[in-house]
């Protein structure tokens, strides 16, 4: 008597450990911990650009009602589509457009905050930008470090949707910018944020701060510590996740 042999069962491949780089299951990956956290992993879209564990630490900031700890710093749709960050902070060093921002709300998963200008783009321009993206979907606006104080009032006042406003320092120029009422405080000091982090806290305790986190789990702790609420990081660009991967192909 032949064996029956089920249709899902028969491949012209002959998979091996010495062939196979990738091994694909039929079915999502499902696990839950101890804890209770329950897990879901998919066999092709999982997220390669995970954030790093330290920052878990965040107690994070609440935009209508969805709590966000990271904040992905990247315009790399192939990035943004495969990344577990919780949100997206899409700001680049161009003129901005309304089409840029609707090819990354095509991809974004996660809220997308998207660059407005305050720095080239100046003026009435980065208000209607502004007005613009949150017609769009965006669930908030990012204005660069140079804009004075008038620049986020102005936004604030014309739409809906939370400004973020960029310092440097701690100085009169950023009291000025949380007096104008910017949402969120976004510190962008290279190696001096953990500092100006804890500058802006000792005398605003209530203003929600993001703040780069680094390269490093240290740098990230030290953020977190000096008391940003959440942090932004920058993934790994999809050329450099594609270059591991051909390592990984050609056994290097």
């Amino acid at each position: 008597m032949s064996q029956q042999i089920s249709p899902r069962s028969i491949s012209i491949f002959s998979p091996s450990e010495s062939v196979a780089v990738e091994q694909h299951t039929s079915t999502p990956s499902v696990q839950r911990t101890v804890s209770g956290t329950a897990t879901v992993e998919g066999r092709l879209t999982s997220p390669v650009a995970r954030v790093p564990a330290a920052t878990e630490a965040c107690g994070g900031i609440t935009v209508k009602g969805h709590t966000l700890k990271t904040f992905a710093y990247t315009t790399d749709a192939a990035v943004i589509r495969n990344t577990n960050a919780n949100a997206i902070l899409a700001v680049y060093p161009f003129t901005g457009e309304p089409v840029i921002t609707q090819a990354l709300l095509t991809v974004a998963q996660q809220p997308l905050f998207v660059g407005v200008g305050g720095g080239t783009t100046t003026g009435g321009r980065v208000i209607e930008l502004a007005m613009v993206a949150e017609m769009q979907g965006a669930a908030g606006v990012v204005i660069n470090a140079p804009a004075p104080a008038e620049t986020v009032e102005a936004t604030m006042n014309a739409v809906d949707i939370p400004v973020i406003a960029t310092v440097t320092n701690d100085d009169t120029i950023t009291e000025h910018k949380i007096l104008a009422g910017a949402a969120i405080i976004n510190v962008a000091a290279g190696a001096r944020t953990p500092e100006v982090v804890r500058s802006i806290r000792a005398h605003h305790p209530e203003v929600p701060i993001l703040a780069s986190g680094g390269a490093s789990d240290e740098s990230i702790t030290a953020t977190i510590e000096a008391g940003a609420d959440a942090v932004t990081w920058t993934p790994p660009s999809a050329q450099q996740l594609q270059s591991q991967m051909m390592a990984k192909y050609r056994g290097d």
